[in-house]
């Protein structure tokens, strides 16, 4: 019988696998895809704990050929949005959304675009306003994210404002699939800690 530690590990490989799967194209990056890392490893870490999502980070690290900060900081939303995932917190709901509208605003192209980042107030809003359930949390979490996500690629990339105002009808949906791809994670993490206790005889 695999007891319900064991478990764990067969989910975060589950998780892993899922991570080199691409989901959507990061449009404006050229060659980079969003992974459904976005959807497991938040997941992962709600479920059993942060810990497995640093150790994601961390094996990533050690088998990527070009190790820079820039890898460090495009790691940084996974971070974020798998702990907002896990705690519900005024830091990460609010002063990081809140933070992040301000970093885009100052950059030359996002002062351009600053209705782009409209979108961060929806985790303040659920907050303040909407019950904490999963689902509240799972697309919370998605928005921040994705709000780290713009203010990484504004500053490293080289997106220009077209581009970001073209982005803007794609956003919402894409946020509600990343969403709903955590809590059906969370579900097939719930159902293989189900299984791997089962007992084999009655």
């Amino acid at each position: 019988m695999v007891t319900k530690k064991n478990s764990s590990i067969i989910s975060f490989c589950f998780a892993t696998i899922l991570s080199f799967l691409p989901f959507n194209f990061i449009v404006g990056s050229y060659h980079s895809w969003f992974s459904f890392s976005s959807m497991a490893m938040p997941a992962l870490a709600y479920h059993y704990s942060l810990l497995y999502v640093i150790l994601y980070i961390f094996t990533k690290t050690v088998f990527t050929s070009s190790i820079s900060y820039l890898f460090l900081v495009h790691r940084l939303p996974l971070f974020f949005g798998s702990s907002a995932l896990q705690v519900r917190s005024f830091r990460l709901f609010v002063i990081v959304p809140f933070l992040s509208m301000m970093l885009f605003c100052m950059h030359a192209v996002g002062s351009q675009v600053f209705y782009y980042s409209l979108y961060w107030f929806i985790p303040i809003l659920i907050y303040f306003f909407v019950k904490d359930t999963l689902y509240s949390r799972a697309l919370a979490s998605s928005f921040i994210m994705h709000a780290i996500g713009s203010v990484v690629w504004l500053y490293c990339g080289n997106i220009n404002a077209l581009t970001w105002t073209a982005l803007i009808p794609l956003v919402l949906i894409e946020r509600i699939i990343i969403a709903s791809g955590m809590v059906g994670c969370i579900a097939i993490f719930q159902y293989i800690d189900t299984f791997s206790t089962r007992k084999v005889f009655a």
